[in-house]
């Protein structure tokens, strides 16, 4: 293996670091500009960068997945029985925080 084919694993080491940061929109401009112009420049890493946006996307699609009925009534049963037990202000508190009316 070459020196600049070495060099070329190791610069592209660190554009893969940070492409779930590009797709997330959390990088500042002129890294992105940065990101953008090796994507142009690699095609292995523009390649990568697809696979990780259909890996989100599928994620996305898949959604948060919901709890069953019998385990949020225990979630419920058990709620109410540490408000029963907390202290009336700290009661009041979880009340408003831990207990949605949707839940009811």
């Amino acid at each position: 293996m070459n020196d600049l084919h070495v060099g070329h694993e190791f610069r592209c080491r660190g554009f893969l670091e940070r492409l779930s940061m590009y797709l997330d929109d959390e990088l500042p401009a002129a890294d992105r500009r940065t990101i953008e112009k090796h994507l142009h420049d690699c095609p292995c890493c523009e390649e990568v960068l697809e696979s990780l946006r259909h890996t989100v996307a599928a994620c996305h699609e898949e959604g948060r997945p919901e709890l069953p009925a019998n385990v949020r009534q225990r979630a419920r049963v058990r709620i109410a029985e540490l408000l029963r037990c907390a202290p009336p202000k700290k009661a009041r508190a979880l009340r408003h925080g831990a207990i949605h009316s949707d839940d009811h």
